[in-house]
């Protein structure tokens, strides 16, 4: 198998990368419910106090390199909140 084939962490590839954690979980938790087999490594680096740098908060999404393509495109689509959902948005305190 060339280097081609293979992901770019073994059998596994990219698909989110993001400074987040709870951004990287909630895409791992679409893709789940789609099927796919995610995971989500968190690679950041702490030691107080460091700034929010990017360079040092970096958590990834892996999905299997057969389905890093589905993963991608699904990503891409806009999704909803459910109806029963509650969200602050354009909501104002008096």
């Amino acid at each position: 198998m060339s280097a081609a084939e293979h992901g770019s962490h073994g059998d596994w590839d990219v698909v989110l990368e993001t400074n987040q954690l709870y951004e990287a979980e909630l895409a791992a938790l679409r893709l789940r419910e789609a099927g796919l087999d995610a995971r989500v490594i968190d690679q950041s680096y702490r030691q107080e106090p460091v700034p929010m740098v990017r360079a040092f908060s970096v958590v990834r999404v892996l999905v299997k390199s057969e389905q890093a393509e589905a993963a991608r495109l699904l990503l891409q689509e806009p999704h909803d909140l459910p109806e029963d959902a509650e969200s602050d948005a354009g909501s104002e305190e008096k």
